[in-house]
C-alpha cells in the first residue's frame, strides 16, 4: 500500500521574461541534470490564478446572501405563516 501521508519537499521559485532570468532557469537546470536531480517544470497562467480568486469570492458573497435571507426567513417566520394562512 502506498503511503499517501509521505512529506515530500518542492523547491518553487519565479522566473520573468527579462534576459538574465532566463539565462538563469537554463543554467539552474543545466545543475540539475549534471547532479541527476530529478525536476518538473510547471507553467501557471496568471489568469487563471485570478480566475480562481474572482470565483472564490463570487461563493462567499452568495453563501452569506443565502445564509443571511435563511436567517431572516427564520426570523419572520410567524409572519410568513399567517400569510400562508396557517
Amino acid at each position: 500500500m502506498e503511503n499517501y501521508f509521505k512529506k515530500t519537499r518542492l523547491i518553487q521559485t519565479e522566473w520573468n521574461d527579462s534576459e538574465e532570468s532566463q539565462h538563469n532557469y537554463f543554467k539552474a537546470i543545466e545543475e540539475l541534470k549534471k547532479n541527476n536531480i530529478p525536476f518538473t517544470i510547471v507553467h501557471k497562467r496568471m489568469a487563471t490564478e485570478y480566475a480562481k480568486k474572482l470565483y472564490f469570492t463570487y461563493s462567499i458573497i452568495l453563501d452569506s446572501i443565502l445564509i443571511l435571507t435563511f436567517i431572516l426567513a427564520l426570523l419572520n417566520a410567524e409572519r410568513i405563516l399567517q400569510l400562508l394562512g396557517y
